[in-house]
């Protein structure tokens, strides 16, 4: 099965470079998260909503699935896994 993936809208964009980086995209690796941020965001697979407690920040809301994540040029697609 693919991992979890969650993903929010990225609410300091606007202090990123260029104001572009519009999407945080949360991985969960070796028993924690990685996020990684991406200025346009494509899913291709189904997705739901999901609440989460996250270390730090606390409860946040995601849109969330099921995935693999590949990132090319600053946007970010989620597909099946192959």
């Amino acid at each position: 099965m693919s991992n979890l993936i969650r993903l929010r809208y990225n609410t300091m964009a606007d202090e990123s470079p260029g104001g572009e980086w519009k999407w945080r995209v949360i991985l969960e690796r070796d028993g924690g998260y990685e996020e990684v941020l991406v200025k346009k965001l494509s899913i291709n697979v189904p997705s739901f909503s999901q609440a989460d407690e996250m270390p730090i920040v606390g409860r946040k809301y995601h849109i969330a699935c099921y995935g693999e994540l590949t990132i090319k040029d600053g946007h970010g697609t989620i597909c099946k896994p192959r």
